[in-house]
């Protein structure tokens, strides 16, 4: 008998499980295998998560060997996989997260066991329940991220945050959709840093004379056009600024459209003078003419018309935003109250828009708090104070002003002595 024929102490991991918590998110009812990240299905993510660690995807548990697991609502990249496999080599364990910024960025309302505990684990042979597996510290190489410059009186938005190309979140509230899809697409740029940094100098010489040969020049605006994934039959107008951006096939952008960092699914339409920054515009969605979408969502076929800014918000299937509507995103008192589980909760943010479930429709001049969420399904029109319905019998050629749906003429006051 040689060495190589003993079996190893430790088995190698070769296969992952996704266990169901079935727990929608409201207002959206699918579950959460359903819910999209980047223009995805939360479940083809964390596949493409596992088979990028070399493992299976399996159905059921292996009974012979230690295997991963992941809950079906919990956000997790491929190198934060990495970082706990190796941190477990083969033993059980379970992934926790105790950088303290990173989880007073991102903790609030997560139904989480224990602070910064995660429902992904090694587990050993047997059946898939998370509490077989003890916590295990996981070191995610997490840094400071640069905060942008705000107004004074918005200071108090600003807090530290932490990223990297190893995260994970779990997702029990509309709003960690908002953020999700924001982490996913930092660590989608930090993995393409790391991959950059890792890269010897001759493929990094290679990659660098592509982009330039793209951009056929070294304008900053050409670099960062050059800087984007462009897929099938996409038409952009020639005056559009688009920057560091993922483009499916057919997207349309139109004249002075800007898109910057963002994330456009396969048929998305960006009207001209429109703004995308930082964001996900789902399939066959559209941004109306000089609509601005920042750090937002919009899920598939989803409409924003221009209106008072879509920021931080999530956007449902099929939803509608009219003209002229405003979803309110900036709390300058305490922090955002939201429901969440049957309660108005705090949701430890001051900067949170809204959520719009699917096929919603918002009339002009409806105006959504922030923090609410708009259930599926939902017309919601505004009130017709200060509407004129007809003119009456109101003169002209004096001011006038609506009264219970009609012109009436202005009562000018006498001076008195």
């Amino acid at each position: 008998m040689s060495w190589a024929d003993l079996e190893p102490l430790v088995q190698p991991i070769e296969h992952a499980l996704i266990i169901p918590t079935g727990s929608p998110v409201d207002p959206f009812p699918e579950a959460p295998g359903r819910l999209r990240v980047l223009d995805r299905p939360l479940a083809q993510v964390q596949a493409a998560a596992v088979a990028q660690v070399g493992l299976k995807l399996v159905k059921e548990p292996p009974a012979d060997r230690s295997y991963l697991v992941i809950s079906d609502r919990t956000w997790v990249t491929s190198a934060a996989l990495r970082c706990l496999l190796d941190a477990c080599a083969g033993q059980p364990g379970r992934l926790r997260v105790s950088d303290a910024d990173f989880l007073a960025g991102t903790s609030p309302l997560q139904d989480l066991a224990a602070p910064g505990l995660y429902e992904v684990a090694v587990l050993p042979a047997g059946p898939p329940s998370l509490d077989r597996a003890p916590p295990l510290d996981v070191d995610l190489h997490l840094e400071d991220a640069k905060l942008p410059t705000l107004h004074p009186r918005m200071q108090h938005v600003a807090r530290p945050i932490r990223l990297g190309a190893a995260m994970v979140h779990q997702l029990d509230h509309w709003s960690h959709l908002v953020r999700v899809n924001q982490l996913a697409l930092a660590a989608r740029a930090l993995s393409e840093k790391a991959a950059w940094d890792r890269s010897p100098w001759w493929r990094k010489v290679w990659r660098a004379m592509g982009v330039l040969l793209r951009a056929r020049s070294l304008n900053g605006y050409a670099l960062g056009r050059a800087l984007c994934e462009i897929g099938r039959d996409v038409d952009i107008h020639p005056t559009a600024t688009v920057e560091v951006s993922v483009l499916g096939d057919g997207v349309k952008i139109g004249p002075h459209a800007v898109v910057r960092a963002s994330v456009l699914g396969d048929g998305a339409v960006i009207d001209d003078h429109a703004s995308v920054n930082v964001s996900v515009v789902g399939a066959q969605a559209h941004v109306g003419r000089f609509a601005m979408v920042n750090l937002a969502t919009l899920l598939p076929r989803a409409w924003v018309s221009w209106c008072n800014g879509t920021q931080a918000s999530i956007i449902g299937e099929e939803a509608f935003i009219a003209w002229g509507a405003t979803l309110l995103d900036l709390s300058f008192g305490g922090p955002i109250k939201v429901q969440h589980r049957g309660a108005r909760v705090d949701s430890g943010q001051h900067f949170l828009g809204v959520a719009i479930g699917h096929r919603a429709v918002l009339a002009h001049d409806v105006k959504i708090n922030y923090g609410v969420a708009v259930p599926c399904d939902a017309v919601l029109v505004a009130g017709a104070d200060g509407l004129l319905r007809a003119w009456g019998d109101a003169p002209t050629g004096v001011p006038c002003r609506v009264q219970e749906g009609v012109a009436m003429a202005v009562k000018r006051r006498t001076p008195t002595g």
